[in-house]
């Protein structure tokens, strides 16, 4: 956990970083959930926003710390580096969640959602955040600059949102209908429809395939680590 205490505590600390970080998902936002569009444009913008600012914040962090030789002095000391990524994923999992409860708040309160929807997006937001982190470390671990970091999880991340169905309906029968359930951002885009657009909510048997989906990414996260990081103990 003491991995866990260091990024909190940096996360805190960055002031600058921590204020823009909840201010511009708010200033993002609040335009187009307050203009009147079309509720299946403010679905897929909302989705979209949330991944991206999901793989983007683990991803790019991941690749300055690997750069700067931070990850492998921890891993020097004897952390498992396995474990360090998946500490990591966590905790910037629960930062990014707490920076954007403010937007999500403005989401909850314009449209007027009950206490059980609401309930239900938040917990959907933070089992996005958990997955797009998740992404942007496996992104991070096959980049050799921030700039192909930024390239693969933006596009990792708009790929499983597309495979989420939230760009297009899937053809009944088709292989990309099999997927889409499995998807961990699905649960998050049914959730928003639900609060947007009045759509049915998300049912305990949506959640299964996502959540193994996201059980496997963390075990390839795990594995992942010692090739990643493994440089540091030979």
């Amino acid at each position: 956990m003491t991995i866990m205490k260091a990024e909190w505590r940096l996360a805190i600390r960055n002031k600058r970083l921590l204020f823009f970080n909840i201010l511009v998902p708010i200033v993002f936002i609040a335009p187009l959930i307050l203009s009147g569009a079309p509720g299946v444009h403010v679905t897929v913008i909302l989705v979209v926003l949330f991944a991206l600012f999901s793989t983007f914040g683990s991803s790019i962090p991941l690749i300055r710390d690997k750069e700067s030789g931070l990850l492998q002095r921890y891993v020097m000391t004897g952390v498992n580096p396995g474990f360090l990524l998946l500490q990591r994923t966590l905790a910037f999992a629960l930062i990014d969640f707490l920076q954007l409860v403010p937007a999500q708040a403005l989401i909850i309160i314009v449209t007027g959602s009950n206490f059980g929807e609401m309930s239900l997006f938040m917990t959907m937001v933070f089992l996005a955040l958990i997955a797009g982190n998740l992404f942007g470390v496996l992104a991070a671990s096959a980049s050799r600059s921030i700039a192909e970091g930024a390239l693969f999880s933006s596009l990792l991340a708009l790929y499983m949102i597309h495979l989420a169905g939230v760009f297009r309906v899937a053809v009944p029968g088709s292989l990309v209908s099999i997927v889409e359930p499995w998807i961990p951002f699905r649960p998050l885009y049914l959730s928003v429809r639900t609060i947007v657009l009045g759509a049915e909510p998300v049912m305990s048997s949506d959640l299964a395939p996502p959540l193994f989906f996201i059980l496997v990414l963390i075990m390839g996260t795990y594995f992942r680590g010692k090739s990643f990081l493994g440089v540091a103990i030979r």
